[in-house]
């Protein structure tokens, strides 16, 4: 019997031990952030979010921003109902990145935020089409043209899940932008997980997201750290590619086959490569750049690269924001084409390529159409139902906007606009 009681007795002890044990472990996770997860430490790659400060043991949950390494996943995300509809809104920020997407089982995503100035109308925007929240947020890298916004969509709107790239060491960011956009989540108590090749962020009967790039670490160039995410829903795909170059398309090693392609790094010539298109095989392209920005985007090489697959191009610049909807059979799209034979003015035309978003997403660019020795030349623009031929960026375009040269323009009866007077 004694020792029966001495046994009882040193089971009572091991057990309380275990307590403590589990509660101190609780105690240490909770109370130290930001933190990082799952990942051996690596002297050369370093959370995008490093910067943040440590926090004293009786810090609040919401005074910093958490960082994790392992991809977040959505249990609670609902099936798309029969006959739902998902619209991807491609806004016009200039020269800029955002996309707005209404996936169809009711949530919401947001790639990418514009520039500074375009956060207010990147709100209004999302808020005009019913919706308060976001929940998915992917800022695909740290650059001013697709974060410069996102400080103020997290401080406006609820938010669910936030995305950001890892860097290597030498190019992490410490721009203003950045740094607003790191107070923003911390001040909210947000944790950043981390965006790479692999992760899934939404996965739930016909309709899933995957982000198949950024590949690798230590590229020097933050472009191709960017996320790079397949979207699909049903029989309908559509791929963004952030400003993602030749060297990360290089890597991908995914089916990149698309209906839709977010054209990367605005049409940049050192993006969008003819093998990395050949892949893609996109029935339609979207390039969100600015009228007249500095940097000559979209350039004639990328132009003609989607043009030799047969690719119907969509711009910004020239028909302001853009929705595409899909039914999962199905894709249709509210604005006519854009000439591939269209280029970005020169830098000697430079301007900031910026663009303010009105919450309607009926923002008129500023381009002007390109000059040409003749009328054969000289591209104009025409309406589905107008009898008036008008120069990109005039106002009457918002609703349909389709390239014609001036002497068809002219042929076919189409006579100048008063409001624009474009080429005659």
């Amino acid at each position: 019997m004694k020792q029966k009681r001495i046994s009882a007795a040193l089971m009572s002890l091991v057990m309380a031990l275990s307590l403590v044990g589990a509660s101190g472990c609780s105690g240490t996770t909770s109370s130290s952030s930001p933190q990082l997860t799952s990942e051996p430490a690596s002297s050369v790659s370093t959370p995008i979010v490093s910067s943040a400060p440590k926090e004293s043991s009786n810090a609040k949950k919401s005074d910093a921003a958490t960082v994790s390494n392992e991809p977040a996943i959505s249990d609670s995300a609902p099936a798309p109902s029969s006959g739902a509809l998902l619209k991807v809104n491609y806004l016009d920020v200039g020269q800029g990145d955002s996309e707005f997407i209404e996936l169809p089982n009711g949530q919401t995503m947001l790639i990418d935020a514009g520039n500074p100035e375009n956060g207010s109308g990147i709100v209004s925007y999302i808020t005009s089409r019913g919706h308060n929240k976001i929940d998915y947020l992917i800022a695909t890298h740290p650059h001013a043209d697709h974060i410069g916004g996102m400080a103020t969509v997290v401080d406006s709107l609820d938010i669910g899940t936030i995305y950001m790239p890892r860097t290597s060491d030498g190019d992490t960011p410490t721009t203003s932008v950045y740094k607003k956009l790191l107070t923003s989540i911390q001040s909210k108590g947000l944790k950043i997980n981390t965006a790479k090749a692999g992760v899934s962020i939404v996965n739930t009967g016909s309709l899933s997201a995957t982000m198949i790039a950024p590949n690798s670490t230590g590229y020097g160039d933050l472009n191709q750290y960017s996320a790079v995410i397949m979207l699909t829903y049903g029989k309908n795909k559509f791929l963004f590619m952030g400003d993602a170059g030749n060297t990360s398309e290089s890597e991908i090693a995914a089916d990149v086959s698309a209906d839709v392609l977010k054209v990367g790094h605005h049409g940049s010539k050192t993006a969008t490569s003819q093998k990395f298109l050949n892949k893609v095989h996109p029935k339609q392209a979207v390039i969100e750049v600015g009228s007249g920005n500095k940097y000559g985007h979209p350039t004639q090489q990328a132009l003609n690269r989607l043009k030799s697959i047969g690719a119907t191009v969509y711009r910004t610049d020239l028909c302001s924001t853009i929705v595409f909807t899909s039914d999962s059979n199905t894709i249709t799209v509210n604005k006519s084409a854009s000439s591939v034979k269209e280029q970005a003015p020169p830098s000697s035309k430079a301007s900031t390529g910026k663009a303010t978003l009105k919450s309607n997403a009926t923002i008129t660019p500023k381009s002007t159409a390109p000059a040409a020795n003749n009328a054969q030349g000289i591209t104009v623009y025409i309406t589905n139902t107008g009898k008036k031929y008008h120069s990109a960026g005039c106002r009457y375009l918002s609703k349909s906007c389709i390239p014609i040269s001036l002497s068809e323009a002219k042929a076919e009866g189409y006579t100048p606009c008063s409001r624009c007077n474009p080429p005659e």
